[in-house]
């Protein structure tokens, strides 16, 4: 039995693994107990969580991912099982090794992401998100940028940037998932803007007013809510420099902002370039290492450019010239394929959740199955497993 996505790629080979018996093969289990940490601050995740599972509450799903950062798949399958748990993979804990030992008094560093579309680059993005949280840093989050860049809901010409382009839905919606994500602990650090910002005659956010009558404007008022978004990362920066903060950035989708063309089109028909908008503008910024006491995490990924620019995953390829440039220099952090370790935690995940039920994916040869045609990648094998 074959199964086939809507593309034609093939998905789900069964036929050997269901066709197998006893009589030809032994059954020899290959269950473990170790796919499961019980530490669930990622801010403690070292080399020894290497391929575990750790838990991730309600409430922190809640927080940090009602308004994205989770792959689609992947939360359709964590409700489906009814938990939410990310496996703790060496990029991450590479990562969260250099966060730990970084030195908040030297300009950012920057860090990148990248390795073949479906390795797990979001969901290593997710488990930094988590420690950021965790760290009590603010949290400045892009789920998906190409979301921005070919599906936009609606942009209009910039009211205060000439030439620019605005994203007012999107602006508030970005406005409510950093208000979801930060809202305790914006409140607890008390921040206030450092200059006045003139919206129109009637309408001005006041120096020394609280970030988050920025915000609320924002939320409550679209046609501001792009600049209100920028305004704010300024004023982010600002605050860590001052040390009133510490800020972590996590953009997911990073070289989707150095797209050569975009969905977006001028009365004239002719395209809009990312680079015209302002929420490019804005996250490009931030994303400078003209800033201290915070840290910049990005991912780049195929499938945030067009079909004609995804030979390649490597960062050189993938940010292009401009984008390149731009975070130069950088740490670049590789997601690779699953190891054979973390193919059989996922594999006794899968069956311990009851997802994956077929007996013969409890011996080393159905294993072996499995681990040849999804070639250890984690969205091929997720799909491989799925049942009808």
């Amino acid at each position: 039995m074959i199964r086939f996505s809507p593309t034609g790629t093939v998905f789900r080979v069964w036929r050997r693994f269901s066709s197998w018996s006893a009589n030809t093969m032994p059954i020899t289990e290959t269950i473990t107990d170790t796919f499961r940490t019980n530490e669930l601050d990622p801010m403690n995740h070292r080399k020894d969580h290497d391929g575990r599972f750790y838990s991730i509450s309600q409430s922190v799903k809640k927080q940090l991912f009602t308004g994205g950062g989770l792959p689609k798949e992947y939360k359709e399958l964590s409700e489906t099982l009814n938990g939410l748990s990310i496996m703790v993979r060496k990029p991450a804990i590479e990562l969260i090794t250099y966060l730990n030992k970084t030195n908040f008094d030297a300009p950012v560093t920057r860090y990148v992401l990248y390795g073949k579309t479906g390795s797990g680059k979001s969901i290593s993005l997710a488990h930094i998100l988590h420690y950021g949280s965790n760290a009590g840093m603010v949290l400045v989050h892009v789920p998906w940028v190409p979301n921005w860049v070919r599906f936009p809901k609606g942009c209009t010409p910039s009211v205060i940037h000439p030439n620019m382009y605005d994203h007012p839905i999107e602006s508030v919606e970005w406005l409510r998932h950093f208000s979801t994500q930060n809202g305790l602990l914006m409140q607890k650090l008390e921040l206030k803007t450092t200059e006045t910002y003139t919206w129109s005659k009637r309408e001005m956010t006041a120096a020394g007013s609280p970030l988050s009558e920025l915000i609320d404007l924002g939320m409550n008022r679209a046609k501001y809510a792009t600049d209100c978004v920028a305004a704010l990362l300024g004023e982010l920066k600002k605050a860590a420099v001052s040390k009133r903060c510490r800020v972590l950035v996590v953009i997911d989708g990073f070289n989707a902002f150095f797209s050569p063309r975009s969905k977006v089109q001028r009365e004239d028909k002719s395209i809009v370039l990312p680079t015209e908008f302002v929420l490019t503008d804005a996250f490009l910024s931030l994303t400078r290492n003209d800033w201290t006491n915070g840290a910049i995490v990005v991912s780049v990924d195929a499938s945030a450019l067009p079909l004609e620019l995804r030979e390649s995953p490597l960062p050189r390829y993938q940010l292009g010239k401009q984008g390149f440039e731009h975070l130069d220099p950088f740490i670049p952090i590789e997601v690779p394929n699953y190891s054979e370790k973390e193919f059989h935690s996922q594999i006794d995940y899968y069956i311990e959740r009851n997802w994956l039920q077929q007996p013969k994916a409890r011996t080393d040869r159905g294993r072996a199955e499995l681990s040849f045609t999804s070639g250890n990648h984690p969205l091929s094998l997720m799909k491989l497993v799925a049942p009808y």
